[in-house]
């Protein structure tokens, strides 16, 4: 995997953990360890989750990657 899919892949997983987090009122810190466990954590983004979420919906449409994340933790 190159090192831009990797960025993808955890930039994806920062913001599924972003959104996720908010909607089932969890600490992003708590859901990223479930997650992702082996993964170092990022810093929650300081943004709106309408953000992480909009950014999840533009990546999806190009990467089946992200795609299949979104759907396995059924962001819409």
């Amino acid at each position: 995997m190159s090192q831009l899919e990797d960025k993808v892949r955890r930039a994806a997983y920062t913001y599924v953990c972003h959104v996720k987090s908010t909607e089932l009122k969890l600490p992003f810190d708590d859901l990223w360890a479930a997650i992702c466990p082996a993964q170092p954590k990022p810093k929650s983004p300081d943004w709106p989750v309408s953000v992480s979420s909009g950014l999840l919906i533009g990546m999806r449409a190009d990467n089946e990657f992200v795609d299949a994340l979104c759907r396995k933790y059924e962001i819409d």
